[in-house]
């Protein structure tokens, strides 16, 4: 509204100065108006409070300029401009990028403070132009000695790859210009997004030359490699680089693996009410409400209306229709088909489950021996999930069975640990400890994959003697499911303890 209203205000102005000149022109009368008089309505005039000139301005900075506008008949507008230097004195750079000032009237006197971007490498000073009501205009012109931080130029041939074997060498050769003089220039494989270095970034020798050419050879081993880098930089620190991009890579063997990290699960609750541990690890993931989880609660799984679930996080200690107890107890990782047969008695969880396909899932822990002959260390630190995840990963198949029986369903963190069975107890899974384990589809084929334990959960008090579970021998709970926690009339002492407590994991797999 405010801009309207100024608009009208400019335009009945306008018609008054045009009516006075028409009346000059054709008047005898020798007092007549002159608008164009600058003795009697004087230009604008306009001081700077900031400098005046600079020695010196680096490439997309901005530069504020700030001071005090008269205008005598109203100041219409107030812009600054970016200049380049001709043989005359100044043009401007680019009338688009004028930054104006926004005036609510039409002020007799304004103090403006005004941001002006350099943009332009070839920008040789600023201008502030302001203009009253009469177009009268007075410019000030703000000098820039040099343009400084413009980073170095690099040209290659070829500019782009199209394709590449892997294990293939690509050869390049380039220009690099600098206007300060170079202070160093390497190269190296990439991947662009996010961006990370393939190899050790090799040095190519310069010294301080503004013009330099360059040619080298370059090995493409990498399968995530989509671009060459070429960084240069000058002796004053400002750098540029430059992707030569690599659109294909052929030959690469078949083969992927996904890599989950920092997934934390949980055991659920008996038979609960509302399920919303994360108990359940999907490798291909289900669909629950538009979104792919790979883990997942009994709550997303009954919500999906189809999907594949591999194996679960449980708390093992009894049967939960007879509550019988199992011969096992404490955490332990079960396969999704083994849910309801002994010693898991997770028979509950079947009515949670009627829209997914159970896979069946074997597990074998790998030896602190073993894990160190496999390197697994640096194989979890350096994975990609490449065609060598995958085939290293395929070495499992001698350690670990395509096995379809059931005792290699489920494998117990601590291996004897119930208080009612006479067995030694071993605790064989806490944190560092790697587990092999293999998963059939709903094709029938194998796919390998590990699991290391980031994090264990704490079972400590929930011990006797050192490394056996206890259990409850009294209350509600004895007859009734531990459906959750602060139950009235529930012992929760021992394994039932354990419900809800969390582990952290990263698992590498086959796809």
């Amino acid at each position: 509204m405010k801009k309207n209203l100024l608009y009208i205000r400019y335009r009945l102005l306008c018609f008054s100065f045009i009516m006075a000149t028409l009346f000059m022109a054709c008047s005898d009368e020798d007092k007549a108006t002159n608008y164009l008089d600058d003795n009697a309505y004087p230009p604008p005039t306009l001081n700077l409070t900031t400098e005046t000139s600079y020695n010196e301005v680096d490439i997309n900075t901005n530069k504020i300029i700030e001071g005090t506008v008269a205008a005598p008949n109203g100041l219409r507008n107030i812009y600054g401009t970016l200049l380049r230097k001709t043989a005359d004195g100044y043009e401007e750079i680019d009338a688009s990028k004028r930054v104006h000032v926004k005036l609510a009237e039409f002020p007799n006197t304004y103090n403006f403070s005004i941001e002006v971007p350099i943009y332009a490498e070839d920008a040789g000073g600023i201008a502030i132009v302001a203009n009253d009501i009469y177009v009268k205009q007075v410019i000030q012109n703000i000098s820039i000695g040099k343009i400084t931080g413009i980073p170095p130029k690099i040209t290659t041939e070829p500019t782009e790859i199209e394709s590449v074997e892997l294990n293939g060498s690509v050869s390049l050769k380039g220009e690099v210009i600098s206007i300060e003089g170079l202070k160093s220039l390497s190269y190296c494989l990439v991947q662009k997004s996010p961006y990370l270095e393939l190899q050790d970034v090799k040095d190519i020798a310069v010294s301080n030359e503004k013009e330099k050419t360059f040619q080298f050879s370059i090995t493409v081993d990498d399968e995530r490699a989509d671009a060459i880098m070429i960084k240069a930089v000058d002796i004053r620190n400002v750098e540029k680089v430059h992707f030569v991009s690599i659109k294909g890579i052929t030959g690469i063997p078949p083969g992927r693996a996904y890599i989950f990290d920092n997934i934390e699960m949980a055991p659920e609750w008996e038979n609960p009410g509302d399920p919303n541990q994360p108990y359940i690890f999907s490798i291909d993931g289900v669909n629950v409400n538009g979104t792919v989880k790979n883990i997942l609660s009994l709550n997303d799984a009954i919500s999906a209306s189809k999907g594949n679930v591999d194996f679960m996080f449980a708390n093992i200690w009894r049967n939960q229709t007879n509550f019988a107890y199992t011969a096992q107890r404490g955490f332990a990782f079960v396969g999704a088909s083994r849910l309801n047969g002994g010693p898991v008695g997770r028979q509950q969880d079947a009515q949670w489950l009627t829209t997914m396909t159970l896979n069946l899932s074997n597990f074998k822990i790998i030896t602190d021996a073993i894990a160190t002959s496999m390197d697994l260390d640096s194989f979890f630190e350096n994975s990609t999930g490449n065609w060598e995840t995958f085939q290293a990963l395929d070495e499992l198949k001698d350690y670990l069975a395509a096995s379809t029986g059931t005792t290699s369903n489920l494998v117990m963190w601590r291996q004897g640990a119930s208080t009612d069975q006479a067995d030694a107890c071993s605790h064989n899974i806490k944190q560092g400890t790697y587990v092999a384990f293999n998963r059939r589809n709903i094709d029938g084929e194998f796919k390998w994959g590990i699991i290391k334990v980031l994090e264990a959960p704490d079972d400590s008090d929930a011990l006797k003697d050192g490394c056996k579970i206890d259990r409850p021998a009294s209350g509600n709970g004895m007859s009734a499911h531990y459906s959750a926690p602060n139950l009235a009339g529930f012992d929760y002492s021992g394994v039932t303890k354990l419900y809800g407590r969390k582990c952290k994991l990263k698992i590498i797999v086959q796809r």
